[in-house]
């Protein structure tokens, strides 16, 4: 937990400091201890120690204070001086960033990414059905698979979670997870240390290629090369690729043709945004990774309110409610929630309108608002177009026509036929009641 949060630390500096200082000064510490009244943090060695000190204790202390509202007393200690006096425990981060091995060769793979941690959802079924097809061996089958979403949708938690579950089935196999941005660096190197021949052994003699943010090319016209002799000479030989990025091929702006055609040679898979249910199962989900307390009423108020729509905003949201839990041995209630992410929730207009109560709906289930104002009929539309209606006519009274005109000028007997559907079940079928009573929460705050 200590490296989670320094991790939310070093984002809450980039504020004050230039990447400059953060890198040189801040990154080499870590938290070693954190005991109440004390944060004992950890400098590499005597000269980092008495630097920060004298330059920087203040403002981590204000940061501390600001952005946690924790008001404990910081010491820097040099190395583990500190845990040389206690039991030593195994740092949590440790078992985290310790690759998986292959025959004497790291897979860069991270160990707890896998398919049994990874919350699956309308959102992201389709994507975690092609993964794991790839994963029990169907190689060939969608090749290359590129997934692809938004950030901290869980792009890169698949592709961790295809590499170890190979692995897992077969050890023997050279497989290679890397980002794209750590492939120019060392493409770079090579070049610098003519040392490319080495370079193209090392990716083109792999039997799994795991290829994450391939956007992060785009523009770069020698990495943008050999990544694509690289692609083609895997390809021909069978080899499975998976590619991770932030926008389909077509939408990948200064991306090579030859590269964008190729990437749609396979299977592409979207990501989308977690709905409010899905953001309920993942905050459950990661609070017991995580070994934090917190009950469904919390869940859902977070789910409900919390700004972003990424899995990462909601680790982070967790990280620091934990914190604040701790140093104040309070519960984890929506109170707390309140009084310690307030800066992270949504700030709405307690007016509600046409605007916001079709927004909400959209919201809750995920669609856009051309969807729920089209004329689709399909279940996943119309059924929460029918909940809009009833709430426009529950909350604000309009009339059936003007009901209708919100919707592309539906006739008065649609418009009365769905409100009279939700209203005759809303009293029976406690799921749906559930939805529209978390709708109308988001609605009155």
């Amino acid at each position: 937990m200590e490296s989670n949060f320094w991790d939310e630390v070093l984002k809450s500096l980039e504020k004050s400091f230039s990447p400059q200082v953060i890198q040189t000064w801040f990154k080499p510490l870590k938290i070693n201890d954190m005991r109440g009244d004390v944060i004992f943090i950890e400098a590499p060695n005597k000269f980092y120690k008495n630097w920060v000190e004298d330059k920087y204790l203040e403002e981590l202390k204000k940061i501390f204070k600001d952005e946690f509202n924790i008001f404990s007393d910081i010491k820097v200690i040099i190395g583990n001086e500190l845990t040389k006096q206690t039991n030593e425990t195994p740092n949590e981060s440790s078992s985290i960033k310790s690759p998986v091995t292959y025959q004497g060769s790291s897979t860069n793979l991270n160990k707890q990414h896998t398919f049994e941690s990874f919350v699956v959802g309308p959102s992201n079924q389709f994507s975690h059905a092609a993964a794991i097809a790839v994963a029990e061996g169907y190689f060939q089958t969608y090749n290359p698979l590129f997934i692809y979403g938004g950030v901290g949708l869980g792009k890169t938690h698949l592709i961790h979670a295809i590499g170890n579950k190979i692995l897992e089935k077969f050890p023997k196999l050279k497989i290679l997870y890397i980002s794209s941005e750590a492939f120019t660096n060392e493409m770079i190197y090579s070049l610098k240390s003519k040392s490319m021949d080495n370079f193209r052994e090392k990716y083109r003699n792999i039997d799994l290629l795991l290829f994450d943010d391939v956007q992060f090319l785009a523009g770069k016209t020698r990495s943008t090369e050999e990544f694509f002799y690289t692609f083609n000479t895997l390809y021909d030989m069978q080899k499975q690729i998976v590619i991770t990025s932030d926008k389909e091929p077509s939408e990948i702006p200064d991306l090579e043709e030859r590269l964008r055609s190729r990437f749609s040679w396979g299977l592409l898979a979207d990501i989308q945004p977690p709905s409010v249910d899905e953001k309920i199962a993942i905050i459950l989900k990661k609070s017991e990774e995580m070994n934090i307390y917190i009950n469904n009423e919390v869940a859902a108020y977070l789910a409900e309110n919390l700004k972003g729509n990424n899995i990462r905003d909601l680790i982070g949201a967790l990280i620091r409610l934990n914190a604040f839990s701790t140093f104040h041995n309070k519960p984890i209630s929506i109170d707390l929630v309140k009084k310690s992410l307030d800066k992270f929730m949504l700030k709405k207009d307690t007016i509600v309108t046409s605007e916001s109560i079709i927004d909400a709906v959209c919201s809750y289930f995920n669609l856009k608002i051309g969807d729920l104002k089209s004329k689709k009929r399909n279940k996943s539309v119309s059924f929460p177009r029918q909940i809009a209606m009833y709430i426009l006519r529950d909350k604000l009274n309009l009339s059936l026509q003007e009901i209708g005109d919100e919707f592309g000028g539906r006739d008065h007997s649609t418009v009365l036929h769905s409100i009279n559907n939700i209203q005759s079940k809303i009293d029976n079928e406690p799921e749906l009641k559930s939805i529209i009573n978390s709708i109308n929460r988001k609605l009155n705050k």
